[in-house]
């Protein structure tokens, strides 16, 4: 996946793409996104349990400038999996801030598939509210049809994400 990757977005590596190795990952959204630890505060956890490298891309203002009607904020993977993400950490009407979540999803799918083949690529898209429990949902499930169909996508709701 890195190669296609680098291939599709020559310069990725300058400062939005990390390796990872680490058996636990834990993000802050951020400005920047922060990498931080278990005990600090945290939105997203990632759990590698393959014990090999994955790659964390910050998409937002670095892969993906402004586009109309948004950009997921990271793209996640390895060389099996696909995760595009989208952290929702504002306050108000979390109805409101899923629909953007789901738009920004597809947008973002949109464009990277027009540059990189994800056929042999299990594609996932979270949506992510911050939450100090470990929560995996199915999204309503309407719309998780709809990215099934159209986009080949598993569409979940939760803050956990797990290559395993």
């Amino acid at each position: 996946m890195i190669l296609h990757l680098k291939e599709a977005f020559p310069g990725i590596e300058s400062n939005c793409l990390k390796t990872i190795s680490d058996k636990h990952t834990f993000v802050f959204e951020a400005e920047n996104v922060l990498l931080v630890s278990s005990k600090e505060s945290w939105h997203l956890h990632i759990e590698n349990k393959l014990n090999t490298d994955f790659y964390f891309i910050q998409n937002d203002n670095c892969v993906m400038k402004t586009v109309k009607g948004g950009q997921c904020d990271y793209v996640i993977c390895n060389n099996q999996e696909v995760f595009f993400t989208e952290v929702k950490v504002a306050k108000g009407n979390q109805a409101n801030h899923r629909k953007d979540a789901y738009l920004q999803l597809e947008n973002t799918f949109k464009h990277y598939s027009k540059l990189i083949n994800f056929k042999p690529y299990s594609l996932n898209a979270v949506v992510c509210f911050p939450s100090r429990r470990r929560i995996v949902k199915a999204s309503a499930s309407t719309k998780r049809k709809e990215f099934k169909d159209s986009y080949k996508l598993n569409l979940i709701e939760g803050n956990y994400i797990s290559f395993e």
